[in-house]
């Protein structure tokens, strides 16, 4: 009896804390020797790239679902040897899920309100994990939900597992505060 109440006990916050990616393969996000910029290894020469605002934001308050390409061309891109430059002006939140994630789900109505509570200040994009592995890889995603914010003057931070609204909005805040 006491086997069964210990495994009990061990697997219940497994099962619902938090859901895992189904992918086998892990690898770790660039390291700052891997990314070649001495000072601030997420700002890299992508600033000069992007200085004519080629990248279009949208700042509508709405979560922007993001395929891996379009990652690529909105976010940063995962296969440059340079590291993770951030492409966009405006700090933007990743939530990377998947429609099978219970924890997922449970997150999802909070991600969007505060997309539409940070309007303008904050671009919320969602990933899924199952529809964008190369992203998943190149960032380290092994359990999900997992939130990243990314800005041009910061190194990107993560987030695992889900939260509550205050929570969160108390690590937007952290963030995005200059």
């Amino acid at each position: 009896m006491k086997k069964i109440i210990l495994l009990t006990a061990i697997a219940l916050p497994l099962i619902f804390g938090s859901c895992f990616n189904r992918t086998d393969k892990t690898e770790e996000p660039a390291t700052e020797e891997q990314t070649g910029n001495g000072s601030n290894p997420y700002v890299s020469d992508l600033e000069a790239d992007n200085a004519s605002g080629s990248i279009d934001e949208n700042l509508s308050g709405n979560v922007i679902t993001l395929t891996s390409s379009e990652f690529i061309e909105k976010v940063c891109d995962i296969n440059n040897p340079k590291g993770f430059g951030y492409k966009g002006k405006t700090p933007c939140l990743v939530d990377f899920y998947a429609g099978w994630c219970r924890p997922c789900m449970q997150l999802k109505p909070i991600v969007h309100e505060l997309a539409k509570e940070y309007k303008g200040n904050l671009i919320v994009y969602s990933v899924d994990v199952d529809r964008a592995p190369d992203v998943c890889e190149a960032f380290g995603i092994e359990s999900i939900p997992t939130l990243i914010f990314f800005s041009r003057t910061k190194q990107p931070a993560k987030l695992v597992g889900y939260m509550e609204k205050e929570e969160l909005q108390t690590a937007i805040n952290d963030y995005i505060q200059e």
